[in-house]
């Protein structure tokens, strides 16, 4: 039985990483690519000190930052493994968080850091990590680094997707699977949706799977079995 198309709709980089990742285990699965979302860096108004540490939630906010400053073993708390391989390749000691933001502020408390931390991030983010931070007495500040313009699907794929074509998509983030849902509302879409998290799968408002953890591996193994 042939495997059903996967669609990856993250920005640019995120979806080739995730293609790579699915190629390794099954190479003859077909993979559509159509980002919903664009990476735009955003020079920030202020940068961290050269003592102060550094907080990533994407690797996309990794990428931006070093178009500014290097890590240059400065400590970098990050969301996961991704995002923490990028950190390193970035020149900062990684730390791993647990794959979601909501975690990090207990993580980052249990070492008892006294570094002012700055949490560079995204013009849209869930939440206020600086905010739960400094609710427990840690020095913290939140810095735009770069911009998520949306992206309308690429009109071939809106074509398949509107003809009922079944596919698995993969879809990592609150924001994404809102835009996904709204390019789809009213195309009859057969979507077989793989979400990160329960955050996820609430903005979709359809079924879908949930990944058994909220890192790659698991969204891989998911996506695979719903692919057949």
């Amino acid at each position: 039985m042939n495997r059903l198309p996967v669609l990856l709709t993250r920005p640019e980089r995120g979806s080739a990483e995730f293609a790579a990742l699915l190629r390794e285990a099954a190479r003859d699965i077909e993979i559509i690519t159509s980002p919903l979302i664009r990476i735009e860096a955003v020079r920030p108004a202020e940068l961290p000190g050269p003592e102060d540490a550094v907080i990533f939630t994407s690797a996309s906010g990794v990428e931006a930052f070093s178009a500014w400053q290097e890590g240059s073993g400065r400590r970098a708390w990050c969301v996961g493994e991704r995002t923490a391989r990028a950190a390193q390749a970035a020149g900062f000691e990684a730390v791993v968080g647990a794959g979601t933001a909501a975690q990090l502020p207990e993580i980052i408390r249990a070492e008892k850091s006294t570094t002012l931390l700055w949490h560079l991030h995204g013009q849209h983010q869930r939440g206020d990590l600086a905010s739960d931070l400094l609710a427990l007495g840690i020095q913290a500040r939140s810095v735009v680094i770069y911009d998520q313009p949306s992206v309308p699907l690429d009109p071939s794929v809106r074509a398949r997707i509107g003809a009922g074509e079944a596919m698995v998509t993969p879809l990592f983030s609150p924001r994404t699977a809102g835009l996904l849902a709204a390019e789809v509302k009213n195309i009859g879409a057969n979507l077989r949706v793989v979400a990160l998290s329960d955050a996820v799968a609430a903005e979709w408002l359809g079924p879908c799977a949930l990944a058994d953890r909220p890192d790659a591996e698991a969204m891989r193994d998911t996506v695979l079995r719903e692919s057949g």
